[in-house]
């Protein structure tokens, strides 16, 4: 069964989740939400804590991907089975080695300029390499 999974390091403190959810559930921002970032004393880091099953009342993109998870600009939630959310976790562990920038957002939420892909379906690094 898919659930919500938080990648704790990638958390920027936005707390985007936290606001469409109380948005969705309440019409209006409050601060009633299923997921709630809190900041941890002593340390200069947030973690979002979810109480959620994903479900949205009212996704905003349409399709079944719960709003939190469609909102956080860094990747940070995860929509999948716990297969797929360990092989993103990994797969963010080792695109963080290869690029800094993937020290604070995830390769799947951003994929641009790493894998865009041109209108011949040809790889434009492939294509930049061959020039």
């Amino acid at each position: 069964m898919k659930r919500i999974y938080v990648i704790e390091d990638l958390c920027n403190g936005c707390r985007l989740c936290q606001t469409f959810c109380s948005s969705l559930k309440d019409g209006v921002f409050s601060e009633e939400a299923r997921i709630k970032v809190i900041k941890i004393p002593g340390e200069e880091r947030d973690i979002p804590i979810v109480d959620c099953n994903g479900r949205c009342l009212n996704p905003v993109f349409g399709d079944k991907t719960p709003t939190c998870v469609a909102v956080c600009p860094t990747g940070a939630l995860i929509w999948e089975e716990q297969p797929q959310a360990i092989e993103k976790r990994l797969q963010w562990e080792s695109a963080r080695k290869t690029h800094s920038l993937f020290k604070i957002v995830a390769p799947w939420k951003w994929p641009f300029p790493w894998s865009q892909v041109d209108s011949d379906n040809e790889n434009i690094e492939e294509k930049v390499g061959k020039r």
